[in-house]
C-alpha cells in the first residue's frame, strides 16, 4: 500500500500546526492527529517516514519564549511516539526538565513521560532515568513548599499499631490488575493481620487538568459513582474509602490527604503504583511500602508473608523508615 499520500497530509498539517503563532488553538486536533496516527492510521515505516519529513521541516531558535516552547516540547513529544526513539525521549526529558514552565505543567509533562516508558521501556536509558528522577524530585519539592511544613515524621510510639493505610493512584473495578491487588492487600490486612485499612484513591495516575498541548495525551479512568463513596466491599468487607476528585495533584486534596494521615497515625502506608506524590510526601511522616514489595504477585499467601517482613522490621526498629524509592517503583 502506498502511504505516500497520507503522510504527506500528515506532514503538511502537523508542520503548519508547529509553525502557527498559538499552537493552543489546535489543541482539539493534535488530539485528534495523534489519536489517528497512534490507533493505526499509519505503518511503523509509515511513521517513521513521517517524523523524518517533519524533523526535515522544522527548526527551532535557541532563544525561545513560551509559544516557542510549547511547540518544542510537542514536537518531542511528537518524535518519540512516532519513532520509539531512545535519543528523542532522552531529548524529551531533557527539555522539560529546561523549560520556563509553571511546576504543575511540567508534573504534567513527566507523567506523560512515564506513560511512553510504560509502553516502551527499551527507550529508557541511563541518562533519561537520571531525567526523569531529577524532574520527579524537583516536582515532589514543589508540592511540599506549597503545602508549607508538612511535621515531624511519627515515631513508632505516636503511631496506631491497629491501623494502616492504602494509598492508590487508581481505584476501579476488580478485574483491573492495580485495583485487584489493592483488594488483595486490604483483604489480607484485614483479615490475616487483623489491623484496620483505609484505601485511599489519589486519582492521579496519569494527571490531565494542567494540560500542555501535545498531539496525543494520555489519561486515566476513574468510577465517578466512587466519588462520594465512604467505602468498598473487599470480598464482603467494608473498607473505608476517600477518593480524590480528577485535579490531582492538587494542594487542597493533598492538605486533605496528608492532614487526614497525620490524624490517623497508621502504622505505615502501602503505595499502590509509582511516582505518586502523595505517596512521596506522606513519607515524611509514616514509612510508606511500595506495593509491588508487599504484593510481587496475585498470591494471598506471598502477600501476607511479606506484610508480615515488613510489619516485623518496623516494630522491632530494625527499618525505622522504609524510603519511597522512585528508582525502584513499578505498577504491579
Amino acid at each position: 500500500m502506498n502511504e505516500f499520500p497520507i503522510v504527506k497530509e500528515y506532514e503538511n498539517r502537523i508542520v503548519e500546526i508547529l509553525s502557527c503563532e498559538d499552537i493552543t488553538e489546535c489543541f482539539d486536533e493534535m488530539l485528534q492527529i495523534g489519536a489517528r496516527i497512534i490507533s493505526g492510521a499509519l505503518s511503523p515505516e509509515g511513521k517513521k517516514e513521517l517524523a523524518e519529513r517533519i524533523r526535515k521541516s522544522i527548526y527551532f531558535f535557541p532563544r525561545e519564549e513560551t509559544p516557542d516552547m510549547l511547540k518544542h516540547v510537542a514536537y518531542l513529544h511528537l518524535m518519540v511516539r512516532l519513532t520509539d526513539s531512545k535519543e528523542f525521549y532522552t531529548e524529551f526529558l531533557s527539555y522539560v526538565d529546561g523549560m520556563r514552565i509553571d511546576e504543575k505543567y511540567r508534573f504534567f509533562l513527566l507523567m506523560q513521560a512515564r506513560y511512553l516508558s510504560y509502553q516502551k521501556p527499551y527507550i529508557i536509558t541511563v541518562e533519561s532515568d537520571r531525567l526523569f528522577h531529577k524532574i520527579y524530585k524537583r516536582s515532589k519539592q514543589y508540592y511540599s513548599d506549597k503545602l508549607g511544613g508538612l511535621g515531624h515524621y511519627l515515631k513508632l510510639s505516636d503511631r496506631k499499631a491497629g491501623q494502616t493505610v492504602i494509598l492508590t493512584q487508581q481505584y476501579l473495578t476488580d478485574t483491573h490488575k492495580e485495583t485487584h491487588i489493592t483488594n488483595l492487600i486490604a483483604q489480607e490486612i484485614m483479615i490475616s493481620m487483623c489491623q484496620d485499612t483505609f484505601i485511599i484513591n489519589t486519582n492521579d495516575l496519569l494527571p490531565v487538568t494542567n494540560v500542555v498541548p501535545l498531539f496525543g495525551i494520555e489519561g486515566h479512568n476513574s468510577m465517578e459513582y466512587l466519588a462520594n463513596a465512604n467505602n468498598v466491599f473487599v470480598r464482603g468487607l467494608a473498607v473505608p474509602y476517600f477518593q480524590c476528585d480528577d485535579k490531582m495533584p492538587s494542594e487542597d486534596e493533598l492538605k486533605i490527604i496528608l492532614g487526614t494521615i497525620r490524624e490517623v497515625r497508621p502504622e505505615y502506608i502501602i503505595s499502590c503504583g509509582d511516582h505518586s506524590i502523595t505517596a512521596s510526601l506522606s513519607a515524611k511522616m509514616v514509612p510508606v511500602i511500595p506495593g509491588f514489595q508487599i504484593a510481587p504477585d496475585d498470591d494471598p499467601q506471598h502477600i501476607r508473608e511479606n506484610l508480615l517482613h515488613y510489619r516485623r522490621m518496623i516494630e522491632e526498629r530494625r527499618f525505622w523508615q522504609i524510603k519511597f524509592r522512585f528508582n525502584e517503583e513499578k505498577i504491579g
